[in-house]
């Protein structure tokens, strides 16, 4: 499931749609594709572990070509199958819910023929160290053969900025998510056990509805607040007009300042780390000490009712 700060990252995001429209675009089309957005993220997510799953599909056809040249060498006849045989691929292939899922959604499922760039991936793969190390290892451990998956994922595909815009192009949604949907999956691989079964649960977008309703109403009071909590800010940024603040900065300003004043089950301490945390990721180094600073100082100094 989604963490309550990807939701927090999703809200962002769409709040700062509707400022850079001026204001003037439609609260609830915003939201639905928000929603939208967020519902995407699993979709972006199977599309990976099937991504995963494909290389052993690639290693096994190029196999079978090379046992069927006019001259095969002895490697070729009899390849070295540890990479094909790491019992990751297997989980992956025997999830119930991953196959279900794929044989609703044929999009979300990759082609020999059709799709080149996991070869590319394939081949950059098979070119490292890692893969050598691992072939080369005779010990069979299933803590190494998933930790050799977990690697490879991390450098060859999360790590891939072509296949993040390979992404934006299949799908609008994933522009902004592939980093969400690659830390499901990497957190998918690490659970994986050695007696893990076909009914293994994938991630859910939700835990419940209480984290949907979470993100909507983020949305909506963000919104709604927006000249209160902008004054709020304005007051206590001591030498810095408001109009100075980044616009992304401001926005992570005013979700954390209506969390504080309208989510009054949410502790501050809780709200402060989540903000700060999301500050690191879209803001730079200065505009983050910058928040950390004016967050700590409007939550010690208001009220909160």
């Amino acid at each position: 499931m989604l963490g309550r700060r990807q939701l927090r990252e999703k809200a962002m995001q769409s709040i700062y749609a509707w400022k850079m429209s001026g204001k003037e675009a439609d609260k609830r089309v915003i939201e639905k594709n928000m929603l939208k957005g967020v519902d995407q993220i699993y979709d972006l997510y199977i599309y990976l572990l099937n991504l995963l799953k494909f290389q052993k599909e690639i290693a096994e056809n190029k196999m079978e070509v090379a046992k069927n040249k006019n001259f095969p060498t002895a490697n070729d006849l009899n390849p070295n199958l540890k990479f094909v045989n790491n019992p990751i691929f297997r989980f992956l292939e025997e999830n119930e819910e991953l196959n279900n899922y794929t044989s609703k959604n044929k999009q979300l499922d990759w082609d020999m023929l059709e799709n080149d760039y996991p070869k590319i991936i394939f081949n950059r793969i098979t070119s490292g160290s890692e893969y050598a190390d691992y072939m080369a290892d005779k010990d069979e451990s299933f803590s190494k053969d998933r930790s050799f998956m977990i690697d490879i994922y991390e450098k060859y595909i999360a790590a891939d900025e072509d296949l993040a815009d390979w992404m934006e192009d299949k799908n609008m949604y994933w522009s902004d998510d592939f980093h969400i949907g690659n830390s499901m999956v990497a957190t998918t691989l690490k659970s994986f056990i050695p007696n893990s079964n076909p009914g293994f649960k994938l991630f859910k977008v939700y835990k419940d509805d209480e984290d949907r309703d979470f993100v909507i109403k983020l949305f909506r009071e963000t919104l709604s607040h927006d000249d209160e909590t902008a004054k709020i800010i304005d007051e206590k940024a001591k030498n810095w007009e408001i109009d100075r603040i980044a616009a992304i900065d401001l926005i992570i300003l005013q979700m954390a300042l209506t969390e504080f004043l309208y989510f009054k089950n949410i502790p501050p301490k809780v709200i402060l780390n989540e903000y700060i945390e999301l500050s690191k990721v879209y803001s730079t180094e200065n505009s983050n000490i910058f928040i950390n600073g004016i967050l700590d100082r409007v939550i010690k100094d208001t009220p909160r009712f």
